[in-house]
């Protein structure tokens, strides 16, 4: 449980990143090309990684409320930060890839 609230965590800034980085990286190729495929691919890409993210955490407030193998309350309450803010950071980056993909689609290939 703890490597799957860990791993919700820290995967929408992983993708965030690789949504900025990759993304300027591939728009030099598609300003060449004359085609932004590959820049909403990326962006595809990144907003699956962050909505993975929320689906590894979604249903284990419940399990985390009757854990039975820990009888300690605060480290339940721990797991229930976690939780609640690995779905903001999953929300938070997928608005930040979906703001991406506008200026993509929104501005010519060479304009990024």
């Amino acid at each position: 449980m703890n490597l799957r609230l860990w791993a919700a965590l820290l995967l929408p800034p992983f993708a965030g990143g690789i949504n900025t980085v990759v993304g300027y990286m591939v728009s030099n190729y598609d300003c060449n090309v004359h085609n932004r495929h590959l820049v909403l691919l990326v962006n595809l890409f990144c907003l699956m990684l962050c909505g993975i993210s929320a689906l590894l955490v979604l249903k284990l407030k419940q399990r985390i409320e009757t854990e039975f193998d820990d009888s300690s309350k605060d480290l339940r309450i721990t797991r229930l930060f976690l939780r609640k803010l690995s779905l903001w950071f999953a929300a938070g980056f997928a608005l930040l890839v979906v703001a991406g993909s506008f200026a993509t689609m929104l501005m010519g290939a060479c304009d990024l």
